[in-house]
């Protein structure tokens, strides 16, 4: 019991920072929609519950983006991968090596598509209509986006971000139907996307045997539920003469403020931590550079020096000790093959050992 007030304590500090920052973040974001929306003269009333849900989300979101950063494997990564990236003489070959990175991990998501088209076309699909459905979403729905007739064309329309117009277009062309239907083609391709995951883990009996219905089903569901109650608004407004639009619009709130509150805690926090992976790339490839650590039993290069140094300062943290005796200090300090081979003798004196 004696160490019991120490761990407190320590958790107590360690939660502390993230509580603040998500506090800060929500507080941020609130006087940004306020500026965004000219002292809330563009913002409408009607989307308040979406602005709390949302204002709530980004703070939880950094919140646990904040916790996630004090584990000491994530942390190690987060500090390398930005201090690779400003070491000096490097940041045109670390830009370049970023921007490949998002462009074939994040934008394209080849590495999913090396498990399969089909899996790949399910990520792509969702990933996109929810990058796109949130990108048109939030700026209308914290005032910073308006429109406005031109005062001498009403066929025109301006475009006004943080109150500056910053563009126009004709109504009843090309550009202005996908700009007012943004959210339905994003609808779709979320269906399509969903479509894809449960014909794929109908089908496949390795997704059968491991799936969850909290991590697996439940965020299509959300999704689901999403994007068929916003194309019925669209439906209502086009065919039905508003028929079942103050029905439908509630419906469609109640759906969408769940998905953001469940957005920091659930399977979708995901998407913020994989950009992460940029500093990953970054350390992977400076460690390939680098002379390498030298198994102690074999001499031959098994890792980055880095990475292994990196590896024997946080598993003491972890609660892990590997020490060993003998001119590898620890057990990092054998390459793979030398620890199979080290594991094979052990059990063997043993086993004459048991027989003797």
């Amino acid at each position: 019991m004696a160490d019991v007030a120490p761990r407190s304590e320590h958790s107590k500090r360690m939660n502390g920072v993230p509580v603040w920052l998500g506090l800060a973040a929500s507080g941020v974001l609130t006087l940004l929609v306020i500026l965004g929306s000219r002292n809330l003269e563009h913002y409408d009333a009607a989307l308040f519950g979406y602005t709390v849900a949302g204002i709530v989300a980004f703070g939880a979101i950094v919140f646990r983006y904040a916790l996630w950063l004090q584990r000491p494997a994530t942390r190690v990564y987060w500090r390398r991968g930005w201090n690779l990236y400003l070491r000096r003489g490097n940041i045109v070959r670390n830009t370049a090596t970023a921007a490949r990175t998002l462009a074939t991990n994040l934008i394209e998501q080849r590495f999913i598509f090396r498990r399969g088209f089909s899996r790949w076309a399910m990520h792509f699909l969702i990933m996109w209509g929810c990058v796109i459905s949130a990108l048109i979403t939030f700026p209308l729905v914290f005032g910073w986006i308006h429109f406005g007739s031109a005062p001498d064309d009403q066929m025109t329309y301006v475009t006004y971000v943080f109150g500056f117009p910053v563009g126009s277009f004709r109504i009843r062309t090309i550009i202005s139907w996908l700009l007012f239907h943004g959210l339905d083609i994003a609808a779709v391709m979320v269906l399509a996307g969903i479509s894809l995951a449960l014909w794929r883990r109908l089908r496949d009996r390795g997704a059968l045997a491991l799936q969850e219905f909290t991590s697996d089903f439940l965020p299509l569901i959300m999704l689901f539920a999403i994007s068929i109650t916003g194309l019925a608004l669209t439906a209502s407004t086009m065919w039905l003469g508003g028929a079942f639009y103050g029905f439908l619009s509630i419906l469609h709130a109640i759906t969408v403020i769940g998905a953001l509150l469940y957005l920091p805690f659930g399977k979708f926090f995901h998407i913020f931590q994989r950009p992460a992976q940029l500093g990953v790339k970054l350390y992977h490839d400076h460690g390939a550079r680098d002379p390498g650590a030298i198994c102690a039993r074999c001499q031959r290069r098994y890792a980055s020096q880095m990475q292994i140094d990196d590896l024997r300062r946080v598993l003491p943290e972890l609660g892990f000790d590997y020490r060993i005796a003998g001119p590898a200090e620890t057990w990092q300090g054998l390459c793979p093959a030398c620890k199979r081979t080290s594991l094979a003798s052990a059990q063997l004196r043993m086993k004459e050992h048991a027989r003797g």
